[in-house]
C-alpha cells in the first residue's frame, strides 16, 4: 500500500506529508464515499491533524483528481477515490453513477460503460454544469 500511496503523490506532483498519507490510505481502503465527519472518526483522536488541515488536503485531492466529491441531499459533501486513479489516461471527470443505500446511506461509486444519457435543457438560458445519475436501494449489507 505505501508504494501505491507514494506513486499516486507522484503522479499528481503532490509533496508525500504524513497527513497526506494517512488521508490517502484510509480513502484507499475504503469501499463507499466518507464524510469530512466519517473521515475524521475513521483516522482517529490521535490522527496528527485539525479540521482545517483535513479540509485542505481533501480540496487538494479533489482539484488534482485523486478524490471526488459527491453532494447530499443535506448540502455536504461525501469524497470517494475518483473511479480512474490507476488509469494511465487519469481523467476525473469520468462518467459514473453513485449507489445510495436507503437503509445504512453509504454511497458507492459506479461504472458507466454505456455512454451517459444526454438530457436536453429547454433553450434558450439553461446551461448545464455537472450532471449525476444517483441510485437509490439496499446494499448487500443491508438487504434481506
Amino acid at each position: 500500500m505505501e508504494a501505491r500511496i507514494t506513486d499516486i503523490l507522484h503522479r499528481f506532483e503532490l509533496k508525500s506529508t504524513p497527513v497526506r498519507v494517512e488521508v490517502l490510505a484510509l480513502m484507499l481502503r475504503t469501499t463507499s464515499a466518507m464524510s469530512h465527519n466519517a473521515i475524521t472518526e475513521a483516522l482517529g483522536p490521535n490522527a496528527n491533524m485539525d479540521k482545517v488541515t483535513l479540509y485542505r488536503t481533501l480540496n487538494v485531492f479533489t482539484e488534482k483528481g485523486i478524490l471526488h466529491r459527491i453532494p447530499t441531499e443535506d448540502r455536504n459533501w461525501l469524497y470517494a477515490v475518483s473511479p480512474d486513479l490507476d488509469s494511465s489516461t487519469h481523467n476525473h471527470s469520468l462518467p459514473h453513477a453513485h449507489f445510495v443505500c436507503d437503509e445504512c446511506e453509504k454511497v458507492f461509486c459506479l461504472p458507466v460503460n454505456e455512454p451517459v444519457p444526454v438530457i436536453e435543457l429547454p433553450t434558450p438560458g439553461y446551461v448545464m454544469k455537472s450532471q449525476e445519475i444517483v441510485i437509490h436501494g439496499h446494499c448487500p449489507t443491508c438487504h434481506d
